[in-house]
């Protein structure tokens, strides 16, 4: 796995999760999107150790593909555990970007 991200790579990232803010989410088809988000988790599980580092490795390897279709078949390439996290995460860094962008304009 290429753990290699470049500054360039990260542009590119924030570029999809600005896109993500505003409802378009590009990365993810509908239909995975809403039997991942349909299944209310309680997020505690994000705390455990394991997990904590499964998402970070899986995100770093997400954010060092250089374009956007080698994203979507990396993607395409998880288990379904590691998916399901990896969208959780994606839609908790979109969430918290939104919420410090909306109170930044207040």
């Amino acid at each position: 796995m290429s753990r290699v991200v470049e500054e360039k790579n990260l542009e590119r990232m924030e570029a999809l999760l600005a896109h993500s803010a505003r409802g378009v989410h590009i990365l993810f088809d509908n239909k995975s999107l809403a039997d991942v988000l349909k299944n209310v988790k309680d997020d505690s599980d994000f705390f455990n150790f394991d997990k904590m580092k499964k998402v970070q490795d899986v995100m770093t390897e997400l954010i060092a593909k250089p374009t956007f279709f080698e994203k979507v078949s990396y993607l395409k390439t998880l288990d379904r555990e590691s998916f399901e996290m990896v969208v959780r995460a994606y839609f908790h860094i979109v969430e918290s970007t939104v919420r410090t962008n909306h109170d930044l304009n207040h």
